[in-house]
């Protein structure tokens, strides 16, 4: 899957064949979080948890790998924590944690046209609300066209 390659440096290049060390210690971080999605696209859970599964890639390969997410787990429950907004902003649902508590939980729409809420202003202070916005906005006019 072209999604899963890394750059064409031979140092970086991964394949089938290419040895792992102790704990995945020759791999960085992000080579690490793209080989376990390797592994979950080849599994095919009904069930996938991504614990910040993009957060020590750029934000093109994040932009690449959350569409092959989108595309490859479409059948798939999807339960993903992530701190970038862009990355979650097209769930179904959004549950919002504060200090380990539950204080939102609902469709991104309604949660960034609440006022004074919690997931809004994160979407406010983040620098992206007009393009947060409007991707909310065009997910629920493609749902309701549908």
């Amino acid at each position: 899957m072209s999604i899963l390659r890394f750059d064409g440096d031979s140092k970086t290049t991964v394949s089938l064949d290419t040895q792992v060390a102790a704990g995945g210690s020759n791999f960085s971080q992000g080579q690490k979080q793209l080989i376990a999605l390797a592994r979950a696209l080849l599994r095919r859970s009904a069930i996938v948890v991504l614990d910040e599964a993009t957060s020590s890639v750029d934000f093109e390969t994040d932009a690449r790998i959350q569409t092959a997410i989108r595309e490859e787990f479409a059948g798939s429950l999807l339960l993903t924590i992530a701190h970038r907004l862009k990355t979650v902003i097209d769930y179904d649902r959004l549950l919002v944690l504060d200090k380990g508590k539950l204080v939102e939980f609902d469709t991104p729409l309604r949660l960034i046209e609440k006022e004074d809420g919690i997931f809004r202003n994160m979407c406010l202070k983040s620098g992206y609300f007009m393009e947060l916005e409007a991707s909310v906005r065009a997910k629920a006019e493609r749902e309701r066209m549908a």
